[in-house]
């Protein structure tokens, strides 16, 4: 199960372009002063040339260094275009003209928080946590740099730090948006997992309670593994940014930090995957079962990274299913006797997650639907174009324009497709 991720990082991208460019009286000279060059750099911010205002606020700047207000307007033009490549998807080329704005004005906490928070979303852990920290040397007062930087530190496994981070925040801003949830949610995780151990592998951290220790977790690391190298090579030797995070509990300890009911077996929440090990009872899942577990949760950590996190809920967790499970016989025929029951809904009404507004049943054949859908696509048209699918929704393409180009359909062909499918399927 995917239960969904940070998103409220990306509040901060639009802020940048909110400071107004002052334009300096235009003085007479031979050929064009600073002045004269920044002027046009206005203008050509002003008309969303990003590029161009870049260019000739940095000639501006060359002629004359040490005008705030020029490295100011140089600094705005960087941010802005920055902000303007992540609203196309390009966050990769949004970090390196950061980084190159870093090089002239190293001074400015404004990039840092930025380059911070693309590097979260990039899932790139330590460059974030590096540029954050040094935001806040520069802005000791900024709570979108501390808030960043707690959940930069959640993200690499230390949830004191983020708790400290978080803390600090609500002092200052209680009101921030998305901050209380998800201080409450490391609060509860830090009451379950304060004694927990740790351990690892090439490309996870687990860390578990003492119920799991021994033979449980290096299965637990093996199986991981596995599922990397598999799932990756089905998705064209595709790889997240590692480690991974994993957290492995009793049946109880789960449900206290995930606040999740009995019918969820995992979760990847955006930050880590978290799996119990061990039921009610006491009692250590059998192995198929674990795999089928960390194989789901893991796909979602593929899809995460191949679509930026705008993938909808049916193909999120149609994948999950397909790559961890078989649809088996009594899957479908709860899917055929829907299909005769005309109950099924479109596959564009399972775009927003349904856990909240479905009863179990119901979300049981949500999770088969989507399940089926995917299997035709990818029989169809082979894991490739899923692979395609992804990438076009982390570009920012709407879900059905991505469909149409990844597979020739629209929702409504492929509602009949997935019906068809249902019938034929053995």
């Amino acid at each position: 199960m995917y239960g969904g991720c940070e998103k409220y990082i990306w509040l901060f991208r639009g802020a940048v372009t909110a400071v107004l460019l002052a334009v300096l009286p235009i003085q007479a000279a031979s050929g064009q002063s600073g002045n004269e060059l920044n002027a046009q750099g206005v203008e050509y911010y002003n008309a969303g040339q990003w590029e161009s205002a870049i260019q000739a606020f940095e000639q501006a700047n060359a002629k004359d260094p040490s005008n705030a207000v020029i490295s100011t307007n140089l600094s705005n033009a960087f941010q802005a275009y920055a902000s303007s490549l992540v609203s196309t998807g390009d966050v990769s080329q949004a970090i390196k003209y950061l980084e190159r704005l870093l090089k002239i004005d190293p001074s400015n906490s404004q990039p840092l928080i930025q380059l911070g928070a693309y590097y979260l979303h990039e899932g790139m852990v330590k460059d974030a946590i590096y540029r954050l920290e040094d935001a806040i040397e520069l802005a000791p007062g900024n709570t979108d740099a501390h808030f960043l930087l707690g959940e930069a530190y959640y993200k690499d496994n230390d949830t004191t730090a983020a708790v400290d981070q978080w803390e600090w925040v609500y002092r200052t801003e209680p009101d921030k948006p998305g901050l209380k949830e998800r201080l409450e949610s490391a609060l509860r995780e830090e009451r379950v997992e304060f004694d927990f151990k740790g351990d690892s592998s090439r490309n996870f951290n687990v860390t578990y309670s003492r119920e799991a220790e021994g033979q449980l977790v290096r299965s637990v690391l093996r199986i991981l593994e596995n599922g990397y190298r598999e799932i990756g090579r089905a998705f064209g030797h595709i790889y997240p940014p590692t480690p991974i995070q994993v957290s492995l509990y009793t049946a109880r300890d789960f449900s206290e930090s995930t606040q999740m009911g009995e019918h969820v077996g995992a979760v990847y929440d955006g930050t880590k995957i978290r799996c119990p090990v061990l039921d009610e009872q006491g009692k250590v899942l059998d192995e198929v079962e674990l795999k089928r577990r960390l194989y789901h949760e893991y796909v979602h950590v593929m899809v995460r990274h191949l679509s930026k996190d705008n993938a909808p809920w049916w193909i999120n967790e149609g994948l999950a299913e397909a790559l961890s499970t078989e649809l088996g016989a009594t899957e479908l025929a709860a899917l055929r006797q829907a299909r005769l029951d005309n109950s099924l809904p479109s596959l564009e009404t399972l775009e927003d997650n349904p856990l909240e507004i479905l009863d179990v049943q119901e979300l049981r054949l949500a999770y088969n639907q989507s399940h089926a859908a995917i299997m035709h696509i990818q029989n169809r048209y082979g894991m490739r174009s899923i692979t395609s699918l992804l990438q076009l929704l982390g570009e920012g393409a709407a879900v059905e324009t991505a469909l149409r180009s990844a597979s020739r359909m629209n929702y409504r062909t492929l509602d009949l497709a997935v019906q068809d499918f249902i019938v034929a399927a053995r």
